[in-house]
């Protein structure tokens, strides 16, 4: 039986906002997944949707293009959420559209991984946790994990803007032309590279790809 990622996400603070806001930002996140699924149709096995309404999932295959989608999210639906990635099998048959109803290890290690950042989110750095069935490679995973959004929550709002530019344009490591990126955001080369500095974005970048690689090697 083969295996996959799985996400759930978990919308945090979504019960106290009003009725009519609540209603808003559903239907802003309605569309946003469905523009996701579009863009990373090669990765998705059963469709990124929402499901108890504050609450998300999707079944993926094991690639390294699954934290390019997670910023995705994080960008397009502008609402903070809990998030927990599980590797393993799924025992259920796979609807391409509806998640709901799908069960098995990849589901159970996902559910206590938004479990476990609920108990510890590092004192909300870190909102996103991943388990499989290898504790140190587990280990191994979250600390790059923790390390990465620790260095996002630092970010300046110029700098956060760039790297919203930066994955805009489906660039997703750290070697990249700078002065593509810097012609479509108007801005100076020398701009551009002190904003990549200051902000770490490049080794953010570099962080995410190795974690990546992590997972598409798992059980290698």
């Amino acid at each position: 039986m083969d295996n996959y990622l799985v996400i759930i996400g978990d919308l945090i603070g979504s019960r106290q906002i009003e009725d009519k806001d609540r209603s808003r930002l559903q239907r802003k996140i309605k569309f946003a997944f469905n523009e996701i699924n579009v863009t990373f149709k090669s990765l998705i096995v059963s469709k990124l949707m929402l499901t108890l309404g504050d609450e998300f999932q999707s079944i993926l295959k094991i690639d390294s293009q699954i934290f390019q989608m997670i910023d995705k999210i994080q960008l397009s639906i502008d609402h903070p959420f809990r998030l927990g990635i599980g590797y393993g099998e799924i025992t259920t048959q796979i609807d391409p559209e509806f998640s709901i109803g799908s069960d098995g290890p990849a589901f159970w290690n996902a559910r206590k991984a938004v479990e476990d950042v609920h108990k510890n989110n590092w004192n909300g750095r870190c909102n996103l946790m991943f388990k499989g069935s290898d504790f140190k490679k587990d280990e191994l995973i979250n600390t790059l994990i923790l390390n990465s959004e620790t260095l996002k929550t630092m970010w300046t709002e110029t700098q956060y803007q760039t790297f919203k530019t930066i994955l805009n344009l489906g660039i997703y490591q750290d070697d990249f032309i700078q002065k593509d990126v810097a012609e479509f955001a108007d801005i100076s080369e020398s701009s551009l590279s002190k904003r990549l500095t200051k902000g770490n974005i490049k080794i953010y970048l570099h962080t995410r790809k190795i974690i990546g690689k992590l997972l598409e090697g798992y059980h290698e």
